[in-house]
């Protein structure tokens, strides 16, 4: 079987339907204005209730209540904006599958954590747009998700396969398959027009070594996914930390020390994203 294959398969769990396909398309329009961000998140009321509380809570610190859609636009800004509701889509969109094997919401808090690790990264790293890194973050492990879906009872296998050698779960994915879950995700990720660092960061990011065009977004995922696995902050079905290299250091260019900052700063604001988004 091929990754395009394995998409191929139900491609109703791929795409998004209703409001959420509405919202999706109108977000993803580069000619788009602070009006017409706001009209299509007011589509949905989750959607728009959440995307609210997000811009009000304490990971943006704005001084005063923002008390609208438009006004939580007008100045997270709209690149912004578009990055965050469309993780909370997402993640909307997939947390209710039943999946064999994945304990769901401790998968969403796992892929929050890395999220706001990977901003967090993006923030001390002085980089323009940091809200591009959380939502990357948050869907770096998609694949996993269709993976466990598709693979279903056969699930057990891929376990015991990591079982018997004792490796990381991507490894026993490849061993399986001929692919793994971030051969998938990137691939569902193209299928879905996102940015092209995305798709390398998603495809790359057991693998931040083999990044050509966006090495520096790849190395922040895969450092921010070692450091939530480390601290068990959540999980995606992984058991052992995945190592990072010297050299993935040296692409972010920060001290080692600074890590320390950067893991006190994402804590300060997990629990309430984690809230708001699995609320």
């Amino acid at each position: 079987m091929t990754v395009a294959e394995f998409l191929e398969q139900d491609d109703s769990l791929c795409s998004f339907s209703g409001s959420y396909n509405t919202i999706f398309t109108r977000l993803s329009d580069p000619t788009a204005n602070v009006a017409g961000i706001t009209e299509a998140v007011e589509l949905d009321p989750t959607i728009a209730a959440k995307t609210l509380r997000m811009a009000n809570s304490s990971l943006y610190g704005f001084p005063e209540p923002i008390d609208t859609l438009h006004r939580a636009v007008s100045i997270i800004g709209l690149q912004q904006m578009r990055q965050i509701v469309l993780s909370t889509i997402v993640i909307e969109h997939f947390r209710g599958l039943p999946v064999i094997g994945v304990d769901m919401e401790s998968f969403w808090r796992h892929s929050i954590a890395v999220g706001v690790l990977s901003r967090s990264i993006a923030r001390f790293r002085r980089e323009a747009n940091i809200e591009r890194l959380y939502l990357y973050g948050i869907m770096h492990d998609l694949g996993r998700l269709l993976l466990f879906l598709r693979l279903g009872t056969r699930t057990e296998e891929l376990i015991n396969i990591r079982e018997r050698e004792q490796c990381l779960l991507f490894e026993a994915e490849r061993e399986l398959l001929g692919f793994d879950h971030a051969a998938i995700g990137s691939a569902l990720l193209e299928e879905w027009g996102m940015a092209p660092a995305q798709v390398e960061a998603t495809r790359y990011h057991h693998a931040p070594e083999d990044a050509r065009a966006f090495p520096v977004e790849t190395a922040i995922v895969h450092v921010a996914d070692s450091i939530a696995n480390s601290l068990r902050l959540g999980s995606s079905g992984e058991r052992f930390v995945p190592p990072v290299s010297p050299e993935t250091f040296d692409r972010i260019g920060l001290e080692m020390p600074v890590y320390e900052d950067i893991i006190g700063h994402a804590r300060k604001h997990l629990d309430q994203m984690q809230a708001i988004l699995l609320d």
